[in-house]
């Protein structure tokens, strides 16, 4: 058997066994020219094979009696037969001419079954896993981020793309029953493959623009514009992405080159207005305040700049050894890209000192050597040394100072500096052994990150109340008024935060992995494929020396029943998933897949998770603040922010609003000094993360089947059923909170905590104290239809799903907070999970039309997700999560109890083809995002989400809601669109002209 590839030369040889049975094993996807010999035999031929990333393509050729010079050709089959999961490829024809805004890789993975946007971190999500538990592999290697968790770039991935999308050839997803190869994903994992040269000189050139008067306002958007006093709204800022690629022989056969580049230029101007200022006559009391956030309403710039590059480098020593090198950078910059408030309004309410530069930059080499001990035997090693810096910069350093008017000063958590690399070796050995196909492989993934992360490095100012007046006078030095506040926070409604710890964190993570797997060909027409991997996840250990806050919560029996020793963080080695598939092909004539598969999988729990339990405890601790005014004994004066600090000689009257003081940590320590408290601890208040000593990955028990049939030439149908139950999902527990009591005078019997009301906490010198923990837990269900079509003419994939998933936590790596109402009883938790969404139809088309025209949708209609109604306040006193309204005494809300509105998006690119020559094509282009300009509208914010009028009202709830605004679009009084809610993009129009040769 041969198999050779039609555009670089590579030959491929192998034989059948006693049984006829013959595989190539390791092919690099393109399309192959297949023939058998044997002597005394006719020639047997097959063109225009193709191969495909992660997918299985049945060839089989019949041998003739006759000459041997005579030719027998037939055709390949288009249902896999041996594979027992579905899968969803999108092949190089789909991603170079889909309608795509932004030209990320990973948005295609949306036109895919069970496959959505997370809506916390706006990662890929399968088959209702957490988006951060989702693996991406590119070339056989993570493209994960390994701090944050996600793609490679985090949520800046969300924003720019971090590897050209001209550089892609093609990708498979695999939303549930993985082999045993790949892992660390409790749900699918998504398998990209770049382009690599050929034998002939291939390239192109391309230039886009979204320009902002392309968009189309939808009425959600006039009526924005009518509530902004008639300020222009842009929902489509001006976007120009431009770049090219250009591959082929370095020595014809043997060696090849490929290489791209794409870059962005995203421009959005913006302006500063405090609103609550607009129609607001000042005194006085307010002038000097006001005069200073009026000087601070000034226009600016919102950028989001990208770059990025790949060059490959292949080369075939021989038909037994072949090597292919990577290298890809990217580099993106978004100035004043922090706190801009709603994206959507053209105004923000935090001044150009109170925002900053989001940057990231990312790096990685890989490599891949395969090597044909024998036709039967092949190694396979892969290695890659990967790093990324993201950096987010302050546009100033100074004291931020926050009210319901808005925001000035550095903000909270900036500057930061964000560091990693990994570097991972990955070798497979493939032994082919008469009808099986054995794998056995090794992994070893080294992480390594490095942060500086803190809040208030600065100082923070934070006053409480909605009063214009009022926070003018708090923030006024105005000795010549006989009423109001004459000091600068002078008030008890006035706080300051000041960083006390040390932000900066260094950690290793060492994973490693074994895995074994075999397809056996039982017979012609029935595969059984099964295996085990195994995978450990080996965690630092906590930097301790802290005695003070250790040995307070070391060992410490809460309320809950919990007990911690914060110095210890488990490894994660106990993780055998077993893998077991079958592929029976019922009639025996290549056209039907019967399939069914079962396993266990885990996923990797992101680097950050681990921060704060590694630096809380040490000395001195991580990201810990200290709170003036310190509570002082009844009928002291000094309790206030300004008369406390006055008292170590540091008076805010003698300090513009524009140059407040950064006060050092000995400063803000030395204030219980002055107050005559005594001993005084300095970490009294603060509020640590420690780690649950029984802590586990995510673990998924995963099965499902179903029948696939070719109908029609070209034509496939499928259906399928899976699902994907997940233990030890990491939750968020808050342990420093006393146990709950029933109030007598409470309507709704609602556990009652009362630390606003002066009940202690257990350890009463601390503030909240929260555990990681695995006790999270998920369940999801799918059925997919599936449809899809390849011929000369087009090609079209659809697919409808219908699901559910239900879950009791969602919190998506959330560096703290817990999610819950009452950790004493989690029984309302669980329910439907934010992303459960019931309905999914996509579908993607390629029509190839007469005179060089081609038209291509992308269809995307998606039902509504979970809404959380929230009582408005917090009820229960806890200081913590959401507090949802009671049906009955003693009978909460279910979480996640009601339902958003659905999603629907249509985009379009038309495109014709003009022949300069063979080889060379100008294309111009026309993409329409959103073709129908639906609005989309998501409900969000309180102002819709509380089912509440008013928190006084014990027994919201019992009956239908009393927020009249509740889950509504526009406001029942006025019919006024509610702006608290998020639209979606408008109309949009990309032109774009592609020259290719």
């Amino acid at each position: 058997m041969k198999a050779v590839n039609t555009q670089t030369g590579l030959e491929l040889t192998a034989a059948t066994n006693a049984e006829g049975y013959y595989r190539f094993v390791l092919v690099p996807p393109g399309a192959y020219n297949l023939s058998a010999t044997a002597q005394g035999f006719a020639k047997a031929e097959l063109t225009g094979v193709v191969a495909k990333v992660g997918q299985v393509t049945d060839a089989n050729l019949t041998l003739g009696v006759g000459a041997v010079s005579e030719a027998i050709t037939v055709t390949a089959e288009a249902v896999q037969t041996t594979v027992s999961q579905p899968d969803a490829v999108l092949n190089e024809t789909a991603i170079q001419s889909l309608p795509i805004n932004g030209r990320r890789f990973q948005d295609f993975v949306t036109l895919t079954p069970t496959a959505q946007v997370d809506t916390q971190r706006g990662q890929i999500s399968l088959s209702g896993q957490r988006g951060i538990n989702t693996n991406i592999n590119i070339d056989g290697l993570d493209y994960n981020q390994p701090f944050f968790g996600g793609i490679r770039g985090g949520e800046r991935s969300n924003n720019a793309f971090t590897i050209p999308q001209e550089s892609i050839k093609e990708f498979q997803v695999i939303a549930a029953g993985y082999s045993a190869e790949f892992g660390r994903s409790s749900g699918g994992v998504v398998t990209a493959v770049t382009k690599s040269g050929t034998n002939n000189f291939r390239g192109s050139a391309f230039y886009l623009m979204r320009h902002k008067d392309f968009a189309r306002k939808n009425s959600y958007f006039t009526g924005l514009e009518t509530f902004l006093n008639g300020r222009e709204v842009n929902p489509a800022p001006t976007q120009q992405q431009f770049g090219g690629s250009i591959g082929g022989p370095i020595i014809k056969d043997k060696a090849f080159f490929f290489g791209s580049y794409e870059q962005q230029i995203f421009r959005n101007p913006r302006q500063v207005v405090f609103d609550l200022l607009q129609n607001f006559t000042p005194t006085a009391a307010t002038q000097e305040a006001f005069d200073y956030y009026k000087s601070l309403q000034t226009p600016f710039e919102q950028t989001n700049d990208a770059k990025a590059g790949l060059i490959r480098f292949d080369y075939y020593f021989s038909e037994a050894n072949r090597l292919n090198l990577r290298y890809n950078q990217s580099d993106n910059n978004a100035l004043n890209a922090n706190a801009t408030g709603n994206a959507l309004f053209p105004t923000t309410t935090s001044a150009l000192s109170n925002n900053g530069t989001e940057k990231d930059k990312t790096y990685s080499m890989t490599g891949q050597l395969t090597s044909f001990f024998k036709s039967n035997l092949v190694n396979e090693l892969r290695a890659q040394y990967t790093r990324e810096r993201r950096p987010r910069l302050a546009n100033t350093e100074a004291p931020v100072v926050q009210t319901a008017i808005g925001n000035f000063g550095t903000v909270r958590f900036l500057p930061t500096t964000q560091y990693d690399w990994r570097y991972q070796v990955f070798n497979n050995l493939t032994w082919i052994l008469g009808n099986h196909s054995v794998k056995f492989g090794a992994e070893i993934n080294h992480t390594y990150a490095d942060q500086t992360f803190a809040f208030n490095q600065f100082g923070y100012f934070q006053t409480n109340g909605t009063n214009v007046a009022t926070l003018l006078d708090f923030l006024s030095y105005t000795p010549s008024i006989t009423t109001g506040v004459v000091n600068r926070f002078d008030t008890t409604n006035v706080t300051y935060d000041r960083q006390i710890g040390n932000g900066r964190l260094d950690l290793t993570v060492n994973e490693f992995a074994l895995y074994s797997q075999d397809s056996w060909r039982i017979k012609p027409n029935l595969t059984l494929n099964y295996g085990l991997r195994w995978e450990g996840q080996f965690n630092p250990a906590p930097d301790t020396s802290n005695a003070t806050i250790f040995n307070k919560v070391r060992g410490f029996n809460f309320p809950s029943g919990h007990t911690v020793n914060p110095s210890y963080i488990p490894d994660v080695a106990n993780q055998f998933g077993p893998r077991l598939g079958i592929a029976w092909d019922p009639f025996k004539d290549g056209k039907t897949a019967v399939r069914a598969f079962t396993g266990i999988y885990y996923a990797r729990t992101p680097m950050l998770l681990l921060a704060a339990p590694l630096n809380n405890f040490r000395n001195p601790p991580g990201d810990v603040s200290i709170r003036l005014p310190f509570t002082v004994p009844a009928g002291n004066l000094n309790n206030t922010v300004y008369k406390q600090l006055k008292l170590i000689g540091i008076d805010l009257n003698s300090f513009a609003l524009d140059k407040l003081p950064v006060l050092t940590v000995a400063q803000v320590q030395s204030v219980a000094n002055a107050l005559g408290l005594g001993t005084f601890d300095p970490f009294t208040g603060a509020s640590v993360i420690t780690w649950a000593n029984d802590f586990k990955n995510p673990k998924s028990y995963q099965f499902g089947g179903g029948i696939e049939r070719e109908i029609g030439r070209g034509l496939t149908v499928a259906v399928d059923y899976s699902q994907v139950n997940t233990f030890y999902l990491q939750r968020n527990r808050e342990l420093n909170i006393p146990a709950p009591r029933i109030r007598t005078d409470d309507v709704a019997q609602r556990p009652f905590f009362g630390l606003r009301s002066g009940t202690p906490r257990p350890i009463p010198t601390l503030g909240s104290i929260q555990v990681r923990e695995s006790t999270g837990r998920s369940v999801f269900q799918s059925m997919v239809l599936r449809a899809n079509l390849r011929r000369k003419w087009a090609q079209f994939s659809a697919f409808y799903t219908f699901s559910r998933n239900l879950s009791n936590d969602d919190n998506e790596r959330d560096a703290g907070g817990v999610a819950y109402e009452n950790g004493f009883n989690l029984a309302s938790e669980f329910n439907y999970g934010r992303l459960d969404r019931r309905h999914q139809f996509v579908a993607n088309s390629v029509f190839f039309l007469p005179a060089g025209f081609e038209a291509s949708t992308a269809i995307r209609l998606l039902s509504g997700l979970p809404i959380d109604a929230s009582y408005g306040s917090d009820a229960n006193e806890d200081i913590a999560g959401p507090d949802r309204p009671y049906s009955a005494p003693g009978v909460p809300f279910k979480r996640n109890a009601f339902r958003n509105n659905s999603q629907y998006n249509v985009d379009l690119r038309v495109q014709k083809g003009i022949s300069l020559g063979e080889q060379r094509r100008l294309i111009f282009s026309a993409e329409f995002f959103n073709l129908f300009n639906f609005e989309n509208v998501q409900l969000s914010g309180a102002q819709v989400t509380n089912y509440c009028a008013t928190t006084s009202q014990r027994d919201c709830g019992f009956g239908a809601p009393t927020n009249a605004n509740f889950l509504r679009i526009k406001d029942v009084t006025t019919g006024n669109y509610l702006f608290n809610n998020n639209a979606g993009s408008v109309f949009q129009m990309q032109l774009g002209a592609r020259f290719q040769f």
